[in-house]
């Protein structure tokens, strides 16, 4: 696998939005939190771990242009979905609360099955679908939707944006070639905070 760091400004816009600006401070204030614990509304504590992957699941979404026949669709919200279980859903919930995507409210989905995928325009795959991940992404090939996962094989298996944490930071690396065969174009500001950037297609589905 080759990777890059050049040329990829071709994804940024040439006018961003001020809002989008914001939301790019937020998610690099969230990188430079100090804060290690937080009580969460359910009264549970959530890590800083947590609360970062819950921020940037929120945010991502804005720093992505889906195509036009995809966006025009007439949905009511924006389909962002979980798949498996993961300890930080009342965080995340709170995080997409009053976010827009392409002007339409982020409506979050708990998915059970990969029969359920169907509508989604992102999904968020939790570590426990790890062993799950070739034949799921596989029967995503094809289609517009952003996939984020949490382990490190989840780039070389074909997911499009992998969210870890590394000595209390968030570390987020990109499978830039597979998001543009799935005809998704990531904004060159969101390229500049990943770790790793993958620019040719070295693996299946990536």
């Amino acid at each position: 696998m080759r990777e890059k760091a050049m040329g990829v400004r071709a994804e940024l816009p040439q006018s961003p939005s001020g809002g989008h600006v914001t939301l790019l401070k937020r998610l690099m204030v969230a990188v430079c939190a100090a804060c290690v614990w937080t009580i969460d509304v359910s009264g549970q504590e959530v890590s800083l771990e947590y609360q970062m992957k819950a921020m940037y699941l929120a945010k991502i979404p804005s720093f992505v242009e889906w195509p036009a026949r995809a966006s025009s669709k007439k949905k009511t919200a924006f389909q962002l979905c979980t798949l498996g279980g993961y300890p930080f859903g009342s965080r995340l919930a709170r995080e997409v609360g009053g976010i827009t995507v392409s002007g339409r409210q982020i409506e979050l989905r708990w998915v059970h099955k990969e029969e359920e995928l169907n509508g989604c325009e992102m999904v968020f795959f939790s570590e426990s679908e790890a062993k799950h991940y070739g034949k799921i992404l596989e029967g995503l090939r094809g289609k517009s939707v952003l996939t984020v996962g949490e382990t490190e094989e989840f780039l070389e298996a074909g997911g499009m944006v992998r969210i870890g944490f590394e000595n209390d930071r968030l570390q987020m690396e990109v499978n830039l070639a597979a998001a543009r065969n799935a005809n998704l174009k990531m904004d060159a500001r969101l390229l500049a905070l990943a770790k790793r950037v993958v620019m040719e297609r070295s693996a299946p589905g990536g």
